[in-house]
């Protein structure tokens, strides 16, 4: 059952190829909680994409896992969801946005406990996000390089 988060803090927003076959992109955001124990990701809605990944434990789950990754299938999703987080702060591509101090909202769909700690986390949660500056959202929408028709 999903439930609402919500803080303040830290938030990195990038764009993500995230299917090959359709070339399909989304809005991405990383931040965490917990002094950095829990990741939080989040998918930002963009109206007029319909190719929008609605689970982010299922994209990891698409995605090839590295093998130091342990433990069971939701586990070695989560610890790509935490890889995917951190890199995209650690190593920003171009057009990558990092806001110090932003509120943000998450309906969160699915949490996972890490049986050990990655990239700093011990636990991962994600679902869809929301950013409480609509100036801040404006400019995450931008990052989709091509615009979406609605059907």
């Amino acid at each position: 059952m999903a439930r609402n988060l919500s803080s303040t803090g830290r938030v990195t927003i990038f764009s993500m190829l995230h299917d090959w076959e359709t070339g399909s992109r989304c809005i991405l955001t990383y931040t965490t909680m917990d002094t950095g124990l829990t990741a939080v990701l989040g998918v930002l809605p963009v109206e007029g994409n319909q190719f929008e990944p609605g689970d982010l434990f299922a994209l990891g789950g698409r995605h090839g896992f590295v093998g130091e990754w342990k433990g069971s299938h939701e586990q070695r999703c989560a610890c790509w969801l935490a890889c995917t987080g951190y890199g995209s702060r650690t190593v920003m591509k171009p057009g990558t946005i990092d806001v110090p101090d932003a509120g943000w909202s998450l309906d969160m769909a699915h949490a996972v406990d890490l049986d050990s700690t990655y990239y700093g986390h011990r636990r991962v949660v994600a679902g869809r996000m929301t950013l409480d500056d609509p100036t801040l959202t404006e400019r995450a929408h931008a990052l989709l390089e091509r615009p979406f028709v609605a059907a």
